[in-house]
C-alpha cells in the first residue's frame, strides 16, 4: 500500500476588518486570539464552501494572529493538508471559518458547558430573536433549558449562505425524539431573513451532528422547502438509533472520522453513512 503524501499549507481564516454581510461587526484581536487558543491542541474540521458534505482531510493545523502592516489582524494557519485534497485548495482564492458567537442577552452569561444540545444559526440569515423562538419550541418540547445552547454564526465569506447547525447527543434526540427537533428547526425556517445583497432563494442547509462518545455521524439536508426539511428530520430517529447501536458495538479506541448521511427528497430515505 502506497504511503500517504501530505503537503505543506497556510492561509487565513479571518480578520477584524469589518464584515459587511453582518452589518459592519468587527472582530478584535483579543476575540480573534481566544479563537486561536479554543481551536489548537483540537482536532479542526475543513470543508470545501462551508459544506459538510465536502470534508477536507488537514493534520497538524496550528493557528495563530498575526498583524497586517496596515493595522488588520488576521487569524492565520498552518498544517499539512491531504495530497488528494490540495486541488480544492489551490481552486479557492481563499480560505475563511465559521465560528459561534453568544446572542446578545448572553454575552455576560457563563458558557453551559454542560448542553447536550447546541444551536446555531447564520446571523446574517437569523436574527437572535429567531434563535431564542427555536430555544423556546424546544423547552416546549421537554428540552431543560439548562442542557440547550443556542448561538449565532459567523460564516467569514463574502455572502454568508443559510446555515443551521445542531449538535445533540443520540441519547438525548432518542430520548425527545426528533420531532422535537423539527419543532426548533421550524421556527427558524419561518423568520428566515434575506440579508442585503443575497439571493432569497437559495435553500437552507441544516447540519445536524449526532455525538455519542468519540463518535460522531452529521446528517444534512438542503432544501428551499421546510416541508422536505420537515421530512428529512421525522425520518432522523431510525437514522440515529442505527449509529447508537453501532457507536456502541465500536471497539475503536481512537476518535473515528464523523461519516455523513445526506437526505435524498425524492427517495424519501437518508444515504447510507459514508
Amino acid at each position: 500500500m502506497a504511503e500517504v503524501e501530505w503537503h505543506p499549507v497556510h492561509g487565513v481564516l479571518m480578520t477584524s476588518e469589518p464584515i459587511e454581510a453582518y452589518g459592519g461587526v468587527a472582530f478584535p484581536r483579543g476575540l480573534l486570539e481566544s479563537f486561536a487558543d479554543r481551536m489548537n491542541g483540537k482536532p479542526l474540521p475543513f470543508h470545501l464552501d462551508h459544506d459538510l458534505t465536502k470534508p477536507i482531510r488537514m493534520r497538524g493545523v496550528e493557528v495563530f494572529a498575526h498583524d497586517r502592516s496596515d493595522g488588520i489582524t488576521e487569524l492565520r494557519f498552518r498544517a499539512e493538508i491531504h495530497a488528494n485534497d490540495v486541488r480544492f485548495i489551490e481552486s479557492r482564492p481563499a480560505m475563511s471559518a465559521t465560528v459561534m458567537t453568544p446572542l446578545a442577552r448572553d454575552v455576560d452569561t457563563p458558557s453551559k458547558s454542560g448542553a447536550r444540545l447546541q444551536l446555531g444559526a447564520d446571523h446574517a440569515w437569523f436574527d437572535d430573536e429567531a434563535l431564542i423562538h427555536a430555544e423556546e419550541r424546544l423547552v416546549q418540547r421537554g428540552v431543560s433549558a439548562e442542557y440547550v445552547l443556542v448561538q449565532r454564526a459567523y460564516q467569514f465569506a463574502v455572502v454568508p449562505d443559510p446555515q443551521i447547525y445542531i449538535e445533540v447527543a443520540v441519547s438525548m434526540l432518542l430520548s425527545i425524539g426528533a420531532s422535537a427537533i423539527w419543532d426548533g428547526i421550524k421556527a427558524l425556517f419561518a423568520r428566515r431573513r434575506t440579508p442585503p445583497g443575497a439571493d432569497s432563494s437559495i435553500p437552507t442547509t441544516v447540519n445536524i451532528q449526532i455525538t455519542h462518545g468519540n463518535s460522531s455521524l452529521r446528517a444534512v439536508v438542503t432544501t428551499a422547502e421546510a416541508e422536505a426539511a420537515h421530512r428529512a428530520i421525522e425520518a432522523l430517529d431510525a437514522v440515529a438509533t442505527g449509529f447508537q447501536q453501532d457507536a456502541q458495538r465500536s471497539t475503536k479506541s481512537v476518535e473515528p472520522e464523523a461519516s455523513t448521511s445526506i437526505w435524498d427528497d425524492p427517495n424519501r430515505r437518508w444515504t447510507p453513512p459514508s
